[in-house]
């Protein structure tokens, strides 16, 4: 039987546990509490390690579009007030347009003229007070009198029976031997013996048919015979500086001038070039309609020039839209001048010149080199071709101061270039023969 000791010192009996311990006893000689977690350790404190309220739950409306999302602000996709009406006026004419005309039919032609004048074909009508810029720089002082003063109503309003030269007789200026025979004597049996005086002429043509050459040919005449003549440059340059090797159309004038006065270059230069001047007038290089009149009317104002050829007057104007006006402005101020124009044109695949009748009527005279085809073996031998040939006729077409020759003459470019009555050209055609001839 064991005997229990009795403690000595003053430590007091442990109690007994009314459960199993909660860790083991420490070992013998080991420090009190060692090994032992700290006084409410296994216990965690309460709530920890839960999330707190409303962890993971989306904030209130998460996911919900805001009032009013995807609906148009208010008035989305409407007009704004007036939108699509016109603003007040328009569409009417200014205060006073069309007043002096004093009635509505004059002013719907106006209004008429300005919208369709542009774009629909139609010509534009003047209204008082304003001035074609075309015509403009061919009216000395821009149009307004010198004085600034009204000239009166009876300014321009003439009276036939006060006019002392009442007749007067169409002088010819000899330009080229097959031109010179198209236009007749007032009594149509000899030819007038050159292109009408003082007149704008239309001469128009397929390209390679000798237009150019025969109108060098006719300055070179008339500049021999003393008068200053002008001729313009609108289509390639006349001289090349460079020197490319280009046998250009300076180089050409001279050479064609040369074989049609006999005149060495010495004496070309001092009788036929010394009353020629040349107005470059090439739209490529920048040269306007109003550069062209202004150098136009230079030369003939102040430079005395008479006998002016325009090569060509459709390049002047690229658009080919105002041909017609452009050469009526050209005719009154040559009438005005004294100036005999030859202007060159194109032809359309229709045959019709560039400009249409318009050009024609506008025209003192017209000429034409045209394309007959030989439809019938009957025609070629009339004609001196063959069955369905196309040969080359000069045609002149009108003249408003003389009688013309009312046949179509067969032309070619005999052996040097030059235009010439074809050798096939029929008997019963022949030309009437030159005054005095």
């Amino acid at each position: 039987m064991a005997i229990k000791k009795k403690k000595t010192g003053g430590e007091p009996e442990a109690p007994a546990s009314a459960g199993p311990p909660t860790s083991p006893p420490p070992p013998a000689g080991a420090l009190p509490g060692h090994g032992q977690p700290p006084a409410g350790y296994a216990a965690p404190p309460p709530g920890y390690g839960a999330p707190p309220p409303g962890y993971g739950a989306p904030p209130p409306g998460y996911g919900q579009p805001p009032p009013g999302y995807g609906q148009p602000p208010p008035g989305y996709g409407q007009p704004p007030p007036g939108y699509g009406q016109p603003p007040p006026g328009y569409g009417q004419p200014p205060p006073g347009y069309g007043a002096p005309y004093g009635n509505p039919m004059a002013q719907l032609m106006q209004m008429m003229a300005a919208f369709g004048g542009g774009g629909m074909g139609m010509a534009p009508i003047p209204v008082p007070g304003q001035v074609d810029p075309s015509a403009q720089p061919f009216m000395a002082g821009g149009g307004a009198p010198a004085d600034d003063q009204e000239p009166g109503l009876a300014a321009d309003i003439v009276s036939p029976a006060t006019v002392e030269d009442l007749l007067k007789e169409q002088k010819a200026l000899p330009v080229q031997p097959v031109l010179d025979r198209l236009c007749l004597s007032p009594d149509g049996k000899t030819a007038l013996g050159g292109l009408p005086q003082g007149c704008t002429i239309a001469f128009a043509g397929p390209p390679g048919r000798g237009k150019t050459r025969a109108m060098l040919e006719g300055i070179a005449r008339v500049a021999r015979s003393g008068t200053k003549c002008a001729y313009v440059v609108a289509e390639e340059g006349f001289r090349d500086e460079d020197n490319p090797g280009r046998d250009d159309l300076c180089s050409r004038f001279a050479r064609i001038a040369m074989a049609a006065t006999g005149l060495d270059e010495d004496g070309l230069r001092e009788h036929v070039l010394s009353n020629v001047l040349i107005i470059q007038a090439q739209y490529h290089k920048g040269h306007t309609w109003d550069d062209f009149i202004r150098r136009y009317r230079y030369v003939v104002e102040d430079q005395g020039v008479r006998f002016v050829v325009v090569d060509s007057l459709n390049t002047l104007d690229p658009t080919h839209a105002r041909t017609a006006e452009n050469l009526s402005v050209l005719k009154t101020y040559n009438h005005e001048h004294g100036v005999t124009c030859v202007t060159i044109g194109q032809i359309k695949d229709t045959g019709e010149p560039v400009g249409g009748e318009a050009l024609m009527h506008t025209a003192d005279a017209v000429l034409l080199i045209e394309e007959l085809s030989l439809g019938s073996k009957e025609m070629a031998e009339f004609w001196g071709g063959k069955y369905r040939e196309k040969i080359t006729v000069l045609h002149a077409r009108k003249s408003v101061t003389t009688p013309v020759f009312p046949h179509p003459v067969r032309v070619w470019l005999d052996e040097q270039g030059r235009l010439a009555v074809h050798p096939g050209h029929p008997a019963e055609l022949a030309l009437p023969p030159l005054p005095g001839g």
